[in-house]
């Protein structure tokens, strides 16, 4: 570990009661409801009638963080294509940017690269800095919540006006030599390396989901910065995933906890977005790694569609969507 958790501790407050710019753009009655969207990397998702049907105003998209400065055709082209089609259908979309493999960018190539991004992308209003830096498998940056922060201060200054998402955490506790990582020392060490004050926290809450619990929930709220929105950015009741210690379950089981999902905004009014995972299922059977589609492999609505649905609500008569393309 690159250094101490307990240590960094000591320069929170002062760190955090100096930052005085607000970090994003939302206006002020953006916590009065809950806002129900999905995560998931398909454009053609917009186009179906299914999704059509459906109250969500919101949809998140994973990125490489240098995708525009490598020029990636076809991951840029995938990106142009998913906007596009969530701006078609009056969907505000959310860009996560992250990292392929093991590649954990200095400070200024991170802005170099999401700038140039930006630049590409006019239309996209809502960022988060870096899906899960606290990944097991990436420990360059999961030992080092302050180089995360980073991310989220170059994200501010490249992109004012904009909507800049904190966080995107996943983990409860993370082992690392010579000790571990709780989720609340691990934000504690982030919120040390801020220069912004964020107004909008994300966390991926799957341990909470599948326990039932609000361990999660709670820790983060209790650390972060007081009025600070929690969105829950890539969540949902889970049929199958590998590397991790529950065991796969029916869809009348991830339905239960889809349920328990969206009963926490009730607990905590500060849950104001949650962006469900993922819209439909691959592949029925034991060779499915992850599966938590709303939608069954065969197009059939799972229990879990009904309970995004009902707390969607209904889609207002004056929304217009385009008429299916497919």
């Amino acid at each position: 570990m690159t250094y101490m958790v307990h240590r960094l501790s000591k320069f929170l407050l002062p760190l955090t009661c100096a930052c005085a710019l607000l970090a994003t753009a939302l206006p002020a009655s953006a916590a009065a409801k809950l806002t129900v969207g999905i995560s998931d990397q398909n454009a053609g998702m917009f186009s179906q009638s299914r999704f059509q049907s459906l109250n969500l105003t919101v949809a998140r998209y994973f990125v490489p963080f240098d995708a525009a400065v490598t020029r990636n055709k076809s991951v840029l082209n995938g990106a142009r294509a998913w906007i596009n089609a969530a701006l078609s259908d009056g969907v505000q979309p959310m860009i996560s940017f992250g990292g392929d493999g093991n590649i954990v960018p200095t400070p200024s190539q991170y802005g170099k690269a999401i700038k140039a991004f930006i630049k590409d992308f006019p239309k996209v209003k809502t960022y988060a800095a870096w899906n899960e830096p606290d990944w097991v498998y990436r420990p360059k940056l999961a030992n080092n919540p302050r180089l995360a922060a980073s991310y989220f201060n170059a994200l501010v200054q490249n992109c004012r006006g904009c909507t800049d998402v904190a966080g995107e955490v996943y983990l409860p506790t993370y082992r690392v030599p010579g000790g571990r990582y709780t989720l609340a020392s691990y934000l504690r060490a982030y919120m040390s390396g801020l220069h912004y004050k964020p107004k909008v926290w994300a966390l991926h809450n799957y341990y909470d989901v599948r326990s039932h619990t609000t361990s999660q929930v709670r820790t983060m709220q209790s650390v972060i910065n007081r009025g600070s929105q929690i969105w829950l950015t890539e969540i949902a009741g889970i049929e199958r995933r590998g590397h991790w210690q529950y065991r796969n379950q029916s869809t009348i089981a991830a339905g239960r906890d889809e349920a328990f999902l969206f009963s926490i905004p009730k607990k905590f009014p500060n849950v104001t977005r949650i962006y469900h995972y993922q819209w439909q299922g691959t592949v029925d059977g034991p060779s499915t790694g992850w599966d938590s589609g709303l939608i069954g492999p065969g197009g059939v609505p799972r229990p879990a569609f009904y309970t995004v649905a009902k707390a969607a609500g209904p889609r207002p008569h004056h929304t217009v969507r385009h008429a299916t393309r497919r």
